[in-house]
């Protein structure tokens, strides 16, 4: 941005009676030894002193013969003979973009910032000593006088276009001070509430240790008796869960915050989310003596995602309702859907929440006021967690209270999955079609009901079924036939599930079928596991009806290929 005090220097050599001194304030503006001014006389075709200065001077010719290398719009140092004794001197002449003048700094050479900002002003001061120059010439330069004028008032425009950008720059700054004092509230704020959850993690972290800290003490006494002992033992498992629990919740926040945990979706009951949501929050509902109203919709409701985190986001949000609720509180929990989403909603007649809590309730380290019964604690993380396990399936939750003991209501969206009604009736339509392939298939799983449900399943998409309930089972049925597909539970009473694979693929009957495996395990490890052990297919208990449906389809399609390339 070009200085002011440079500009209005500019703006005195624009005319003869402030050229003088003009040139003098710019040589000391610059820590030059003198300065000088020439204008362009296209009729002689040399540079001439401006108006208003001397317009003779000694050796002269050598700096004219300087002028000529130097090219418009540039900053060139040079050796010039001072006027006063002949004596080389290093000189910086600069001339404006046109042409028409040129400025001569004795003594110094001039560079940085100033080496830009001189060329452009000079261009305004060139257009108008061409302007006096035309104004001495006949009238037939009438039209190179309009011309230095039109250039005269472009650059005019172009110096109140930099007046104005650098207002616009004082504001940009005044807004960048603003956001960055801005951001200084808000670290502060961050810092106090750092503060505020180190003081109170480690009051929770004593809570549970003063008891350990007593029943341990109390079953060293020689006086303690067995049920002493027993109760000292129940007070130690039951504080070091608790402990546990505050663990796993700050571990979970931390993962997801630095984007180190993934969902590995895939099709989910919302009633089963519910059932399992409402079996982990029973013990602190139970404890206060809480009534759980239950209100689901009729129809089949499915999620796409992954349905431990599903649990944990609605176990947590009836968990948090029960700890706001004083005892026998009423809390209601509903589902509902519509074609393309589903909502789940908890409210309590609990202690509600003020207006100012409810834009930061689902920030970290955020609590409401504890109620006078209230035991369970927290660390205030609970529904930053709920937040952004939500966030991570594509859906969303928001807060709501009528104020101060008028309760309060959590609402979950999250995206419906569709999929996998039209699946399952679509695979329902190909067992009852008579043109369906009828799969070869084995179940074995020591979980009686769970093979045989499966097996009716298979039986009515029109395959035929063998059942088993043990390895031994397994063994027995491949060694008398050979079958196309082979279900196997990890978990068998008598042989691991790994090692029966191991087994049946070491057989000729068994080499080609598609084994699948079926667990309650899910982890990234136990599927290594399975795929290491001669499994094809791995599925987490309760398999869904898409991806049993989808491993019989691509079984009958390998089929359909090997079939077309044997004819």
């Amino acid at each position: 941005m070009i200085p002011i005090e440079l500009v209005d220097i500019f703006i005195c050599l624009q005319s003869p009676q402030t050229r003088k001194d003009g040139l003098a304030s710019l040589a000391a503006y610059t820590h030059a030894t003198e300065a000088y001014l020439f204008g362009r006389d296209d009729e002689v075709d040399m540079f001439l002193p401006a108006q208003g200065l001397p317009q003779t001077m000694r050796y002269a010719a050598k700096w004219q013969a300087a002028f000529g290398q130097c090219e418009a719009g540039s900053c060139t140092s040079m050796p010039l003979p001072a006027p006063s004794d002949g004596a080389d001197t290093l000189c910086s002449v600069i001339v404006d973009r046109f042409g028409q003048a040129v400025l001569v700094l004795l003594g110094i050479e001039l560079e940085g910032t100033a080496a830009t900002q001189l060329p452009a002003l000079l261009s305004l001061v060139g257009a108008k000593l061409g302007v006096e120059r035309v104004a001495e010439s006949a009238s037939v330069h009438a039209a190179v006088a309009r011309e230095a004028n039109r250039q005269a008032k472009s650059l005019n425009s172009a110096l109140d276009s930099n007046r104005q950008e650098l207002q616009k720059a004082f504001e940009r700054l005044d807004k960048e001070l603003a956001v960055r004092r801005e951001a200084e509230n808000k670290l502060r704020q961050a810092d106090q509430k750092k503060d505020e959850f180190l003081a109170m993690l480690a009051h929770e972290l004593r809570n549970p240790l003063a008891p350990i800290n007593m029943a341990a003490q109390l079953i060293t006494l020689p006086s303690s008796g067995k049920r002493q002992v027993e109760r000292a033992s129940e007070i130690i498992n039951r504080q070091v869960a608790h402990m546990t629990s505050l663990l796993d919740d700050l571990l979970d926040v931390s993962r997801v915050t630095r984007g180190m945990i993934t969902v590995e979706k895939e099709p989910v009951d919302a009633k089963a989310v519910i059932a399992d949501a409402i079996e982990q929050s029973k013990s602190v509902m139970q404890s206060k003596r809480h009534q759980l109203n239950v209100h689901l919709v009729g129809e089949a409701v499915y999620l796409h995602g992954d349905k431990t985190r599903l649990v944990q986001i609605i176990a947590n949000i009836l968990v948090n309702a029960a700890k706001y609720t004083p005892s026998e509180g009423i809390v209601d929990l509903r589902l509902d859907a519509t074609s393309d989403e589903v909502m789940i909603s908890v409210r309590d007649n609990g202690i509600g929440m003020d207006s100012s809590l409810l834009p930061q309730v689902f920030e970290l380290f955020v609590q409401a006021p504890r109620s006078s019964d209230r035991s369970q604690g927290g660390l205030g993380i609970g529904l930053a967690l709920v937040k952004r396990l939500v966030e991570l399936h594509g859906g969303s939750i928001t807060a709501q209270s009528e104020g101060a003991n008028r309760g309060s209501e959590f609402v979950v969206r999250l995206p419906r999955h569709r999929e996998v009604l039209q699946a399952v009736a679509k695979s329902a339509d190909n067992g009852n079609s008579t043109t369906i392939e009828a799969l070869e298939i084995i179940v074995i799983d020591d979980n009686v009901d769970a093979a045989n449900t499966l097996t009716a399943l298979l039986e009515s998409f029109g395959h035929r079924v063998s059942t088993g309930y043990c390895a031994q089972d397994a063994l027995a049925l491949t060694s008398t036939a050979i079958f196309d597909v082979i279900f196997l539970d990890i978990g068998l009473p008598d042989m691991d599930g790994h090692e029966l694979a191991k087994k049946l693929r070491a057989t000729d009957q068994s080499r080609g079928a598609v084994l699948v495996a079926l667990t309650g395990y899910g982890q990234p490890q136990d599927k290594e596991q399975a795929k290491g052990a001669g499994f094809d297919v791995h599925l987490t208990k309760p398999a869904h009806l898409t991806a049993i449906a989808q491993v019989l389809n691509d079984v009958i399609e390998k089929h359909k290929v090997l079939r077309h390339r044997l004819t």
